[in-house]
């Protein structure tokens, strides 16, 4: 299986290897096409039948079309807390499964190969509105804001401990992010994302990060022209020791419709993904 997500500047496919895939992330500016690779990544993994898809999207947004295709997607940093601790709760299952049977690696048979998919990384680090809201009518503003921090750091050693651990147990994580710096990807998560794509964006710092220390120096920000939506470039792919120039797969929302629609067939029960889990998060409905 290679699931395709654009083309290569040759006109090659531009294919991510699959299963085993390793953890991916997606970085770039607003209007850069971020969220456009964002669904072709989901899109081109959404027909593949021993794949289970869930997610965190506190915006509301990305995440929202695709709802019948996913197991899950948790819209509120509560929502998020409680999907992360089921995860982690899975990877120790699957990590006993294996070594149990003396093996290394998840393999399809056992059960589903797991997409999760965070989109917009800043959000986590965020401060809950509602809790805010409710805080400046109080006056408690100070104590929710420690609290948020405290819980901010809870959720980046969660994430950093899924990245290092979920691979092995059949877990590719795809996160996307517009700020892609140093202060939003802690370094424990930044070393696990092995696949780092680079739409548009606005300073070496950042395509540092996104492709590697030193390619701010040898890699413009001009080169993604503004007009170039979906451009990008792609490093960490097994047979490139560079990175490679592609653009992303157009897609839009009738194309999301469409697969959506196609493929929710193929989706998988929470109860039968999260096997110890309990308390799932909902996916919401929104109006």
């Amino acid at each position: 299986m290679t699931p395709v997500i654009g083309r290569r500047f040759d006109n090659r496919p531009l294919a991510l290897p699959w299963p085993g895939c390793p953890h991916i992330l997606v970085g770039g500016e607003t209007g850069s096409g971020k969220s456009g690779t964002l669904n072709a990544i989901i899109a081109a993994v959404a027909g593949y039948r021993n794949v289970a898809i869930c997610g965190i999207d506190l915006k509301l947004v990305e995440q929202w079309p695709w709802r019948d295709r996913f197991t899950v997607s948790a819209t509120t940093t509560s929502e998020a807390d409680r999907l992360l601790a089921a995860l982690r709760t899975l990877i120790a299952y699957r990590s006993q499964f294996l070594q149990d049977r003396g093996l290394r690696m998840w393999r399809s048979e056992f059960g589903p190969w797991i997409l999760f998919v965070v989109d917009e990384l800043a959000e986590l680090s965020g401060f809950d509105p509602d809790s805010l809201v409710r805080a400046a009518l109080t006056g408690e503003t100070r104590d929710i804001m420690r609290d948020a921090r405290g819980a901010s750091q809870v959720r980046t050693a969660l994430l950093g401990s899924l990245a290092r651990l979920s691979r092995a147990c059949g877990i590719t994580i795809v996160t996307a992010t517009q700020y892609p710096s140093h202060e939003v990807i802690d370094q424990q998560i930044r070393t696990q994302l092995a696949i780092r794509i680079m739409l548009r964006v606005a300073s070496g710092e950042q395509i540092d990060v996104c492709l590697g220390r030193g390619y701010g120096k040898r890699i413009s920000v001009k080169s993604i022209p503004v007009n170039q939506r979906g451009g990008l470039w792609i490093a960490g792919l097994p047979d490139d020791p560079e990175p490679v120039r592609g653009r992303a797969h157009f897609v839009d929302d009738d194309y999301i419709a469409r697969r959506a629609a196609a493929t929710k067939h193929l989706a998988w029960s929470y109860d039968d993904v999260f096997q110890l889990a309990t308390d799932p998060p909902a996916v919401h409905s929104i109006p």
